[in-house]
Parts: C-alpha cells; sequence; structure tokens
C-alpha cells in the first residue's frame, strides 16, 4: 500500500490542494495527517474540511492550543490560535461549524500500522517535543526516543524534513538518492516528513511523503510540490488578525 503522509498545513489551503492532487496522481491509497492542520494560516476550516477525508488525522500542539489554550506559545502564534478559534466558532453554516469541532475534539496523539508508527512531534511527548537536526548530538535524548520507536516512527513539528538513524546521523531529502529513504531491515528510523503550509528548509514548495509499506522494499519518498506561495502570503497580510511576518515566512521558506 502506498500511504501519503502530511504535516503541518497550518491554515495554507493552496498548498494542500497542490499536495492532495500530487497524491492522487502518483498512486497514495490513504492519506493520513500528523496534525498541525490549523494555525499561523488564513483558511483553518477550508484545511479542516478537506483533511476529514484523510484515513487518520492526529493532534498537533496548535490543535492542542486550540482547544485548551495557547499560553507557552510566542505572541504571533497566539495571537493566529486566538483568531483561529473565534473563526471556527462563526465561519459557515451550523452543521459545518459542528463537523470541524467534531474532527478537533476527537483527534489522537498516536496510529500505528504493523512496525509503523504516526505522531505529530515525537514519541516521548506526542504534541510539544522538538527533534531537531542538531539533537544528533544529544545522545541521552536520542537514545531514549528510539527505544520508544518500533521500526519507523513518523513526525512532523519542526517543518524540517529529514531521517534520524540511532547512529546519530541526520540526512535531509536533498541527500538522499533520489529523495528516498529505503527502510532496511531491523533499522530503526526517525522520519520528519515537513511542512506542507510553511516550510523551513529553505525550500517554500509544500513538503510531503509517500510511504510504500511493501514488506518487501518499504521506502519512504519526499516530495515537493510548488504552489501559489505569494497568494496564501496576500490572505495573510490581509487577514489583520495575522501578523505580516507569518506571510514573509511562506516567501522565504523560513
Amino acid at each position: 500500500m502506498i500511504l501519503g503522509l502530511i504535516s503541518d498545513i497550518h491554515g495554507n489551503l493552496a498548498a494542500l490542494k497542490a499536495v492532495l492532487a500530487d497524491m492522487e496522481q502518483s498512486g497514495a491509497e490513504k492519506v493520513l495527517c500528523l496534525g498541525d492542520v490549523v494555525g499561523y494560516g488564513p483558511f483553518p476550516g477550508e484545511c479542516l474540511d478537506l483533511v476529514r477525508r484523510c484515513g487518520a488525522v492526529l493532534m498537533g500542539n496548535h490543535e492542542e492550543a486550540l482547544l485548551y489554550g495557547a499560553e507557552n506559545f510566542n505572541p504571533r502564534a497566539r495571537r493566529a490560535i486566538d483568531w483561529t478559534r473565534e473563526h471556527l466558532q462563526t465561519d459557515g453554516d451550523e452543521q459545518t461549524r459542528e463537523y470541524r469541532w467534531r474532527i478537533l475534539r476527537n483527534l489522537q496523539l498516536h496510529a500505528q500500522d504493523g512496525p509503523f508508527l504516526f505522531t505529530h512531534a515525537s514519541p516521548r511527548q506526542p504534541t510539544r517535543e522538538y527533534v531537531l537536526p542538531k539533537d544528533i548530538h544529544n545522545h541521552a535524548k536520542m537514545q531514549e526516543i528510539f527505544s520508544l520507536i518500533p521500526q519507523v516512527c513518523f513526525v512532523g513539528h519542526t517543518h524540517i524534513p529529514g531521517v534520524f538513524l540511532p547512529d546519530l546521523t541526520f540526512t535531509p531529502p536533498s541527500q538522499l538518492w533520489a529523495s528516498t529513504y529505503f527502510i532496511e531491515p531491523g533499522e530503526k528510523a526517525l522520519v520528519n516528513i515537513g511542512s506542507v503550509g510553511q516550510p523551513r528548509d529553505g525550500d517554500v514548495r509544500a513538503c510531503y511523503v509517500l510511504l510504500d509499506t511493501d514488506p518487501g522494499a518499504p521506502r519512504v519518498v519526499y516530495r515537493r510540490i510548488a504552489y501559489d506561495v505569494e497568494a496564501t502570503a496576500m490572505a495573510i497580510e490581509a487577514n489583520p488578525n495575522l501578523d505580516h511576518y507569518l506571510a514573509e515566512r511562506l516567501r522565504l521558506g523560513r
């Protein structure tokens, strides 16, 4: 089976539509979303409407903040969450609003498919822990994280795609052959699938992965998809409740 894995959409409808179209063309049979559908971006409701068709949608830290409060968020992110909450309470008809909130209230922290574990941030702290490329120098942290992984764990959260291995290496997609990680028998890996709606690796294109679960040759293929970045950036700037900095990040991929 080929699974399409997406994360960190952040209300970026144009990026999400482009990714879903590419998934369909690439033969994805099922889609899993690893969280942060909302936050930062101007179209949270429309993005929730699209991801409800996914096989599973997990809770990210922005959904958690939307439901329970954003006390630990920086001012820009908190302001965006406060607007998102108010927007989802008033946008659309009553049935649409109820359906969107039902999705949010029923998000799970983990999903598993055989040897593959899926969560938003880390198997140790599902919504909040950042596992960054620099953490390859933190042996204790990585050792504990890998002890919780059955074989391969897929995460988002940092918006920085790449593959962590237990030998304390991190490999970005650009350094993988054909942007593909071939899953070796018995090898553990932590795979960050990057961000659909707000990449932070210097590439403005939306990022997602295709997971081929074929037991004989399982593999992870990174995909970068162009979309109308400027249209989303302008929609952010047109919203008085969203900081212009969030638009500039899209233009820079940072």
